[in-house]
Parts: structure tokens; sequence; C-alpha cells
């Protein structure tokens, strides 16, 4: 009881006080943007927060994780800083904690604390299952982050997958802009993101979303980046979505990603100055879970992309053997964390884009070209014609990488005994069964799910009858289970010692209040049975 009342003494003004600290004005002190944990250990877990109503350098935060929600039976406590260098923003790596555990925990700066929020450890031993919600895309001026909300809900989760495109970078009369201001959502800072400032005040902005806020208290995160939390189409060496006019490129990537690092809960490395967000999680003998960077750390530049793009070009570029997703080190690293995964039962393997070999269908007889898009007609003209043919969907995905596909699933087959695959990116549900070249069976599945609020194929592509582009394309693409185009939503993902189970849960809109959510589809895999590849659960 003495050493509880010391705690709770040391997270008061007082306490800082008779410590020689400097804590913020109690008076100005807020939580704005509430709380959230990510990146779990066995013994530890990161924790963040952000202080707003305060300036200064040196602006003390007491810390604390707790047993319970009453904050009564604390298990780890401390004090940090934090001032404008690192935007306010507060990260602690919490060690020393209970394995497998829900735990509790809160901020405090000058006697104000911030809301308690709930994360959980990663379990030791042999658990008998684990559980996760997977979401990527969620574009705050396209819709309410309903998703969240129904996340938070769950009391069943371990953590929350993010698969990147966390925030979208662009400014209000941009991509997916057009119901911003209809829906009160316009984006803040209103213009493109391209220093430092913007992308610290648009993280701001959605950590602020009262969804954002309850999924972030509710459950630990662990994410990865996608390309709109730098520039549409990024890739190691430029993106799409900049100019010279933008300055340079590595002045605005590096900004975008110490935003990225001081606004997410996350336990990142260094590597050779590059920025390492690959890393692995280990739930006991059950699972690995492996979190893969395909968009920065060694990717390519797409075969379709750059001004010089030609048939002869994209053909050259696909046959090319050498043309790398996650590159070389990057591949390394992964055999590694297949070996360290040995005598698990799973090997979950998060990444962004789609690796399911995917054809597209003609679209010409599918659409209704004198019906609304949210694409320009010469755009939209331009598909069509690129569909013709039949050729691989969407080449900013492992479908413009074949080479690297083929090693990367060579590398599963051989170092993997049940390896599912999480994908997100394309704004659409998805279920595959992976089968390489020299290949009768399938090696492993992909899971994808699909975005929290931006828009999926069929704003894109006016058909001519509903779900005329999914039927098309599960027609000519047999290894695929599973597509639906139309709705937003989230992956429920739960393994035990039998089987992989992945539920996907749509949501009927984003862009009103009133909203339901619905089980659209379950699919399962069985332990040493991959070959057999998924069936309906």
């Amino acid at each position: 009881m003495q050493r509880r009342h010391f705690i709770r003494t040391l997270l008061s003004g007082a306490a800082f006080s008779a410590l020689g600290l400097r804590p913020a004005n109690a008076a100005g002190a807020q939580f704005a943007h509430g709380v959230a944990s990510g990146d779990p250990l066995d013994d530890r877990v990161i924790l963040w927060t952000r202080v707003s109503g305060v300036q200064g350098n040196g602006i003390e935060v007491g810390w604390a994780v707790a047993e319970d929600e009453a904050m009564s039976s604390i298990v780890a406590s401390g004090v940090t800083s934090t001032d404008a260098g690192r935007d306010y923003t507060v990260k602690v790596d919490a060690t020393g904690l209970p394995p497998g555990r829900k735990l509790f925990y809160r901020f405090d700066v000058g006697g104000v604390s911030s809301p308690v929020g709930r994360t959980r450890t990663l379990p030791a031993g042999s658990p008998t299952r684990a559980a996760f919600a997977v979401v990527s895309c969620s574009n705050h001026p396209y819709g309410y982050f309903h998703v969240y909300r129904d996340i938070a809900s769950r009391d069943d989760l371990d953590a929350v997958i993010h698969l990147g495109d966390y925030i979208y970078e662009y400014g209000l009369g941009g991509y997916a802009t057009e119901l911003a201001e209809r829906l009160g959502r316009v984006p803040e800072p209103r213009g493109g993101l391209v220093t430092l400032d913007d992308y610290r005040r648009r993280h701001a902005q959605y950590k602020a979303d009262p969804d954002s806020i309850a999924m972030h208290g509710s459950h630990p995160l662990i994410p990865v980046w996608d390309d709109h939390e730098l520039a549409n189409d990024a890739w190691r060496g430029g993106a799409q979505n900049h100019s010279d006019e933008q300055g340079a490129w590595d002045a605005r990537r590096d900004a975008a990603i110490q935003a990225w690092l001081e606004w997410m809960p996350v336990r990142v490395t260094h590597d050779r100055g590059n920025t390492r967000t690959f890393r692995d999680f280990r739930y006991g003998d059950l699972l690995s879970l492996i979190m893969l960077d395909t968009r920065m750390y060694g990717r390519d530049l797409q075969p379709d992309a750059g001004p010089d793009v030609t048939f002869e070009s994209v053909k050259a570029a696909m046959g090319d053997p050498e043309r790398r997703l996650l590159g070389r080190r990057q591949e390394a690293w992964l055999r590694r964390a297949l070996a360290r995964a040995d005598g698990t039962t799973w090997q979950v393997i998060g990444q962004q884009v789609m690796v399911s070999p995917t054809l597209s269908p003609d679209l010409e007889p599918l659409l209704d070209l004198e019906r609304e898009s949210m694409l320009p007609p010469e755009r939209l003209q331009g598909f069509v014609a690129a569909s013709k043919g039949n050729p691989p969907m969407l080449l900013d995905t492992w479908n413009g990488y074949p080479a690297a596909r083929q090693d990367f699933l060579t590398d599963l087959y051989e170092h993997a005994s049940n390896p599912v695959i999480l994908s997100g990116d394309l704004h659409t549900s998805l279920a595959g069964n992976l089968v390489p070249w020299g290949h009768s069976s399938p090696v492993a599945v992909e899971l994808m799910t699909t975005s929290v609020t931006s828009p999926g194929f069929a704003e894109y592509l006016p058909e001519a009858e509903p779900n005329a582009v999914r039927d098309a394309t599960l027609a000519i693409n047999p290894s695929l289970a599973y597509m639906e185009t139309e709705r937003r939503g989230w992956l429920y993902v739960k393994l035990d010692r039998e089987k992989c189970v992945g539920e996907w849960n749509l949501i009927d809109t984003v862009h009103a209040q009133e909203h339901s959510f619905s089980v659209d589809k379950r699919l399962a895999v069985s332990a040493g049975q991959i070959r057999d590849g998924l069936r309906e659960a």
C-alpha cells in the first residue's frame, strides 16, 4: 500500500516539484488526442500520447501502468519529458510488464490526468488462441471512422494490425475529398502535405477523431506505413504525387517519416540511415507475426510509373529478375525471421499490397461509361484500353514484381509451415490461395482487408450491372476464393491450434452517422493443410 501511495504521489504536480522537475501549467494541459499503445512484446509495450495547451522545453510527463482500470494496482511507472522538437508527443517503452495480460495505463501532466487506456502484452509459453483486427486505408475526408469505433467495442482482440495509409496526404480538392465539406471533415491543413508541420497537423487531425481515440485507447496497434503516409505511389526513390516544385523528395520523405514516428506508438530501428519498419512479434509457440515494408525500404520503381513509360518498357521491367519489392536486405531479414518462427504453428505476414497474381477482366463490356465516376473520363478510358487482353491488375502491387513475388513465395514454401499473408491497400475485401510457378497447390493463403473509408472499385468503375467487375475478376482468377468491392470495413482474424479464420465485417455506409455492420464472409484454413487452401468457415 505504501508503494502504491508513493507512485500516486509521484504522478502528481507536487512530486514533480519535489524532484526538481518543471511540470506544465496544469490549467492549460490537455490530452486532446487521447492515448495509444503499440508494438507489444511479452514484457513491454509502447505507450503514446500528446500534450496540448502547453509550451516550453522539458515538459515533464508522468506515466503509469496498472492491472486495473482504477489505476490502483500499479505494475510500472516513470517520468519522461516532451517539447516542441517532438511536437509535444510522448512515447514511452514501458518495460517489466507481466506477459499475456490486459493492462491499463495513464499519463499525467502537472496533476492533469489523461484518459485511461487499455492495452495487452504478448503471451509467453503456449497460448491457445490469438485474434486481431486488420485495417488499412483510413481516409478522413471521405467518411466517418465507424470501423474504428466497432473495433474499440470488441473485447476479444490482442491487437489492431494497421497495414498502412493511416493518413492521406492530399489537400481539399484532391483525391477522395469530394464529401469533406458536407461531412465536416475538411483536411487540416487544407493544402497537400509537404513540410514537417504539414504532416504533423494531418496526423493531429486524424488522432483527434473521436472514433480513432476510442480504438487507440482500447487496443495496442501494430502498424506499418504504405504510400499515403508519404505521397501516392511512393517508392524508395520518389513518388507519383511529388514534383520538383515541392522541393527535394528526400526532404519531404524525411519530414513524413519524422511525423509518423512522433505520432505513432511504434518501436522501430534504423539501418544504414533508413528507418526500418519491418519487425516481428512472437505469440508464444502459437504464431509469429512478421511485419514487412513493401513500400519504402527496398521497392524499385513501379513498371508503369515514370515519365517515359511505354508498352516495351513495362514488358522489360516485368521480365527483369533483379527488380525487387522488399529489397535484398529485407528478403534476407525475412528468412531469418522465419527461422526464428520455427516451432510456431502459424507464421502471419503483415504487409501492404496484394500478393495474389490477379488478371484484369476486359472492362469495356462491364462498364457503363455514361454513368458518373470518380475518375476523369480520359483516365477511365485509359483503364478500359489497358484491360484488353487481361493483363496483370495494378502493377503497384506484387503483380508488378513477378520475379520478386516468386522468390517471396519460395521462401515461404521452404521456411514456413503455415504462412498466412495479411494485406490491404486495394480498398477491396479479398482472399486468395497462393500457388507459385512450378507448384500445383497453395504454399500460403492471403487475407485482404478492405478500407476503413477510402473509395473502392465500385466508386471508380461505373458498372453496367451490380458486381460485374467482381464477378468477371473471380471468373478469370480461379486462385481467388473471395472478393467484395462495394463496402468498407475490417477483417477479423482468429488463430488457434487447428485453424485460422478470416471474417470480413463490412459496413453499409461511412457517409452517415447511422450505420450497421454485418459479416459478409468467413473463410478458414487448417493448420498443416495450407495446400488444401481456404474453405468456408
